[in-house]
């Protein structure tokens, strides 16, 4: 009797089991969309990080795998010939976006790693609001190469490259042969167009450039720079816990007689502008920013100092109170924009997938919720 109820049981289990496996959810990732692609089901996805050899300091030495990215290691910007390696979503249907993001890398240049953090901070949307659809959304992320990454084997040599920390205040590239004075934010100039492109993007309502730490530095001084377009009403800025800031005036909250150029930029606006800003001054500066879709972050508990350099001390001794002490500026100096928001991420330290997960970074990036 116990073994013919033995033999029952496992029958039952054979039957059961493909039935019960073939009811539940797969946990598997689209690598494309096509204008027949199955919707997503609502589930957190969380894809891990790319492995790449190499470092920061001594090159990176390729542009690894990125899951439902296609890497473009030359990227055409123009028609001078410049190329810069991106990443973009994979097959998405250019009629069916409304929204995309451009999210800058942090001072390693990890363009694959940004690319995935965005990524899953869109997973993370989607599950926990499903019309915030994935098939809407393209996100791209640029690599702005360095001499290092050339040798080491990430960069072709026939890309725009820059100095280690040079493309992050807009800088002029420093290769390749026969490409001179191209600025990055030339470079995010181009990469906005093509999204902004009615032609290819017809539906799409807003773009992103998005950025955290040296990528929020980057982000926020090109707020200031760039020339007015038609489309400025459809770019929105996310400047997350950037190591220091492009101060708006000429007075610092920790004054330091010692530190010289404490007002030029990339610190101030006195003097010093590069190139793609030679014409600029602080009143035509100020007349820019003050006019953009610019939305801040920061952690309640990013309490590292980042920039250690002296004009970055005069604005703070942390990113936290970097940021708490420009947003009282600008409300003293200038009054707060209208187009202008802060959120304070209550806990979260200088971590980019913490404030690219939080609410408070879903909802300014890939939402659309408010839509200033």
């Amino acid at each position: 009797m116990r073994v013919f109820t033995l033999v029952s049981l496992l029958a039952a289990l054979q039957v059961a089991v493909p039935i019960l496996a073939a009811t539940l959810p797969r946990n598997s990732h689209p690598s494309s969309f096509s204008s027949q692609a199955t919707p997503l089901l609502p589930r957190q996805e969380s894809n891990p990080d790319p492995a790449v050899g190499g470092s920061p300091d001594d090159g990176w030495q390729s542009m690894p795998e990125v899951a439902d990215a296609t890497a473009y290691p030359n990227w055409i910007l123009d028609d001078s010939g410049a190329m810069l390696p991106v990443y973009q979503t994979t097959g998405l249907v250019p009629t069916e976006v409304t929204r995309a993001v451009i999210v800058l890398p942090g001072k390693p240049r990890d363009c694959w790693y940004y690319f995935n953090a965005m990524n899953n901070a869109l997973y993370l949307a989607n599950y926990q609001n499903s019309s915030i659809s994935r098939s809407q959304i393209s996100l791209m992320a640029p690599c702005f190469w360095t001499e290092a990454d050339v040798e080491a084997g990430a960069a072709p040599e026939d890309v725009l490259i820059w100095g280690m920390t040079t493309w992050i205040s807009g800088h002029e590239n420093t290769g390749p042969d026969g490409i001179d004075g191209y600025s990055s934010f030339e470079a995010l100039d181009r990469l906005i167009g093509y999204y902004m492109n009615r032609t290819v993007y017809p539906n799409l309502n807003t773009v992103v450039l998005a950025g955290h730490s040296a990528g929020g530095q980057m982000v926020q001084r090109y707020v200031g720079m760039r020339q007015t377009t038609t489309d400025d009403d459809r770019l929105h800025f996310w400047v997350a816990n950037p190591g220091s800031l492009m101060w708006l005036s000429a007075d610092r909250p920790y004054p330091n007689a010692s530190c010289s150029g404490v007002d030029d930029y990339k610190y101030g606006l006195a003097s010093g502008f590069p190139a793609y800003g030679t014409d600029l001054d602080r009143d035509s500066v100020l007349a820019l920013y003050n006019s953009r879709i610019v939305n801040y972050a920061w952690g309640t508990a990013d309490d590292g100092n980042g920039d250690t350099r002296c004009e970055a001390e005069t604005q703070g001794s942390t990113h936290y109170t970097r940021g708490k002490n420009f947003v009282s500026m600008v409300n003293a100096t200038f009054g707060w924009p209208a187009n202008a928001t802060v959120d304070w991420v209550e806990g979260v330290s200088h971590d980019n997938v913490g404030m690219m997960e939080s609410a408070e970074g879903i909802d300014k990036t890939s939402s659309g919720s408010i839509l200033i």
